[in-house]
């Protein structure tokens, strides 16, 4: 006994100088995640007890690798380059989007293309000199002490896994001693920027990881639901022969669509987006305050769609990808069960922030992504007036009222000169050069959005259909790191500027209507209660949650984030029922939905504007003999733009004419006498099948 004992107490000796190697990247995580070593400094001595739990952490990291592996060096550089470049992505992301990285970042299927704008501008001077100094430090500890052992014996590998495990739920289940709670240790999850501040990155990670995990709402349950909803009035009944009108509702998200002439000092050669200040004074318009910054636009359309808040929900965190998985009632489906057809353009891929499967929950019938338009593009995106395009399209097809929600791509981040082929407005005032040059980069953007605009409301006015057109900016645009445009130009003094949240989370709004011209109201309210608006301004029925929205709305017409209630004289309890409707809707049994009469999916939810039918192969020859290739002409409806033919399966080079007609040319192998199957498929970008035609047989003699 006392023979296994000391063997332990040995084995343990002989492990304690991974403590001191374990604190290296520590310490280095929290200068690349906070951007300088003095903040590292300050938080390692004021905040002590955070400070050893990033230890605990990454200790405990090390030796469940070093368990895994056998090797002591390479389990540590594997280690700390998983974490350090971790760090160093929050970092970047931090200066630009103002949050920094959070778990569900990473667990994002289909958006790591989006991290690399986030490492683009990672190897500064001062990263260099930092990353040298961890290289150095560890390789004189590795390697030029005999603190450590190259390899481990299996034996001691199952111990040390034993031993990581153990520490590992010890700080996630704060089990046996409650330390994080005596402590008043927790996740920030409504504020992330003050979450890994005060925690570490890797504590902060960790809580974050346990919150991803942890759905459970406490006052949560079916009565709760149950009185909220008896007490809400009663929508008003759709079809009132007293108001036989049902407009067309158009809902624009026009990307990173801001008013930079509201900087005071900054001269524009030309009034950027002239027609939306035209409606600004004619019609209805006001702000939104935005729950994001520089990005997550999912995050806006969801709150506008849906009615739900994303201030019930951790900041970072994507609704559209972590926590929907089944049908939610959104201003789609409402409007559909009333006989209108709901449509979504997005000109993006249809499997980004999971859009297919979510606009099928929310009830629309038809989803137009970036595989069914025509390749118009506008600098690296589509272009705007293609947007305008399909959407017109889109109304165009269908005979009843329609309902669409549309976003744009034209305005995407980045902002730097040369985007654009040419920048047409130019920029004077006191500032830089890189912010002269992102001023007008971005003036180049809205002023096509804002031509987007003007095509939509003169083709519905012309048109002479009842319509409504919301249209506003998602968030404002990300000029630079750590807000350098929007500080250099004065607009605000830093991120400590009093007035920081209306200033840099307020988006510009304006509705604009064909048959009720008179009225002209002043909007200043969060995104989530747009969609009660149009209902009432389109005079529809709504959802008890939207007439329940559309009261709330009167009494706090702004939801900003927790740690601004006070500030902005909002009584949290006053939210409660709103949290625990919308628990219920995304987290609970959605009790609310069992008295719904017609189901919120659309069984013949489809991709494209319709099916893609093929009525017609033709071929320049029906015998083989003496022919090098062989041309089909397709003809049909419906045909994508981006639709290619098929030969038996096989893919054939095809050019697009126009939706009815598709031209194929046939050559090599597939030159063969027989029945030829010909059918249009349609993929997207990681080459899945997202379309496809009926098959047409023709038959080819010869050879």
């Amino acid at each position: 006994m006392n023979q296994h004992i000391n063997r332990l107490l040995l084995l343990t000796r002989q492990r304690l100088p991974l403590l001191l190697i374990a604190l290296i990247p520590v310490l280095i995580m929290e200068i690349l995640s906070r951007g300088h070593y003095i903040e590292m400094i300050t938080w390692s001595y004021k905040h002590l007890l955070e400070l050893l739990f990033n230890e605990w952490i990454v200790f405990s990291l090390l030796l469940l690798f070093i368990a895994m592996i056998g090797r002591t060096r390479i389990a540590y550089w594997v280690i700390s380059g998983i974490l350090l470049t971790l760090a160093l992505i929050s970092g970047v992301k931090l200066k630009i989007l103002g949050v920094p990285l959070t778990p569900w970042d990473i667990v994002l299927a289909g958006e790591a293309s989006d991290m690399v704008k986030y490492i683009s501008n990672i190897l500064s001077f001062k990263i260099l000199i930092i990353l040298l100094l961890f290289l150095a430090a560890s390789y004189f500890l590795l390697y030029r002490t005999t603190l450590f052992s190259k390899k481990v014996a299996l034996k001691e590998r199952g111990i040390l896994a034993l031993i990581a495990i153990a520490m590992l739920s010890a700080v996630y289940t704060d089990l046996p001693l409650p330390i994080q709670k005596w402590c008043g240790i927790k996740a920030s999850v409504w504020n992330q920027v003050e979450n890994t501040k005060t925690n570490g990155y890797a504590l902060a990670t960790f809580l974050n990881t346990k919150s991803m995990f942890t759905d459970k709402r406490e006052g949560y349950d079916d009565k709760a639901v149950e009185a909220i909803v008896s007490n809400s009035p009663k929508p008003i009944k759709a079809g009132d022969p007293n108001n036989p009108v049902k407009p067309n509702v158009i809902v624009v998200l026009s990307e990173a669509f801001w008013d930079p002439t509201v900087i005071k000092g900054v001269e524009f050669s030309r009034d950027p987006i002239p027609f939306f200040h035209k409606l600004q004074q004619t019609g209805t318009s006001g702000t939104m305050l935005s729950p994001q910054y520089g990005g997550g636009t999912a995050n806006v359309e969801f709150e506008v769609l849906t009615g739900n808040s994303m201030r019930f929900l951790p900041q970072g965190s994507i609704a559209y990808n972590q926590f929907l998985t089944n049908e939610v009632d959104s201003l789609a489906s409402i409007y559909a069960r009333q006989g209108y057809t709901s449509t979504a353009v997005s000109p993006f891929y249809n499997w980004y922030f999971n859009s297919n499967k979510i606009y099928k929950y929310f009830g629309f019938s038809k989803y137009i992504p970036i595989e069914y338009f025509k390749p118009n593009y506008s600098g690296p995106y589509i272009a705007d007036s293609e947007v305008a395009a399909n959407i017109i399209h889109a109304t165009d097809q269908s005979d009843g009222p329609d309902f669409v929600f549309a976003n744009t791509m034209e305005n995407h981040f980045h902002f730097f000169p040369g985007k654009f082929p040419k920048n047409t407005i130019d920029v004077t005032g006191n500032m830089s050069p890189s912010s002269q040059g992102m001023l007008e980069t971005l003036a180049q953007g809205i002023s096509a959005s804002d031509k987007m605009l003007k095509e939509l409301v003169e083709y519905y006015e012309k048109k002479g259909e009842p319509t409504i057109i919301a249209f506003w900016g998602d968030h404002l645009p990300a000029l630079g790191d750590d807000y350098a445009t929007y500080i250099d130009t004065k607009y605000i003094s830093g991120k400590d500027d009093p007035d920081f949240l209306k200033k840099m989370y307020s988006v510009p709004l304006v509705v604009w209507n064909n048959f009720d011209q008179g009225r002209k109201d002043t909007l200043n309210i969060s995104p989530s209660f747009l969609g009660p608006y149009l209902i009432e301004l389109s005079k529809q029925q709504g959802s008890y949650y939207t007439d329940y929205l559309s009261q709330l709305s009167k009494k706090i017409p702004v939801i900003p984030p927790k740690d601004h209630y006070e500030a902005m004289h909002i009584n949290e309890q006053d939210l409660k029922d709103y949290e625990t409707l919308q628990y219920d809707i995304i987290f609970g049994d959605r009790h609310a939905y069992k008295d719904y009469k017609v189901p919120i999916i659309d069984a013949k939810y489809m991709l494209g504007f319709g099916p893609i039918q093929l009525d017609k192969v033709e071929s320049d020859t029906q015998d083989l003999s003496g022919r090098s290739s062989v041309t089909l002409t397709v003809r049909g409806s419906n045909i994508p733009a981006l639709g290619y033919v098929t030969l038996n399966g096989k893919a054939v080079p095809s050019t697009w004419q126009d939706e009815h007609t598709l031209t194929a040319k046939v050559e090599g192998h597939l030159l063969k006498a027989g029945i030829w199957d010909i059918q249009v498929y349609v993929k997207d970008s990681k080459e899945t099948v997202v379309g496809k035609s009926n098959t047409l047989p023709i038959e080819i003699g010869g050879r």
